[in-house]
């Protein structure tokens, strides 16, 4: 089993080539390009901060597989959590899912692709 820093390093990297493929932007991981804390763990052309956590297991994924068993068919598997105490919520998907939350916002706004 690997020690938890080259874990880290694969799960960077493996976040990095799912993140260029889901979205077509080009991503890296950072760390061992700079080293400094507040970076990204994955940096990539679009202005965001992508933090990536790869463990054993999340207790939240609980929440999306639930939304994916309840969805119907052509509905978009979408979580809004968040934590008492906090005012902001998070919204959780599948990557793979991103382009098709994208789409079914822009069409039920009427809106054309973002």
């Amino acid at each position: 089993m690997p020690n938890s820093r080259t874990k880290g390093a694969v799960g960077e990297r493996e976040a990095a080539a799912a993140w260029t493929a889901a979205t077509g932007l080009a991503a890296h991981r950072t760390a061992q390009r700079t080293g400094r804390h507040g970076d990204a763990d994955v940096a990539t052309t679009a202005p965001v901060h992508l933090e990536i956590k790869r463990r054993a297991r999340i207790s939240a994924i609980e929440f999306l597989r639930q939304a994916e068993r309840d969805a119907v068919a052509g509905a978009v598997p979408t979580v809004l959590c968040r934590e008492d105490g906090d005012t902001e919520w998070v919204v959780m998907l599948r990557l793979a899912d991103l382009t098709a939350l994208r789409v079914a916002i822009a069409s039920a706004d009427g809106n054309p692709l973002l």
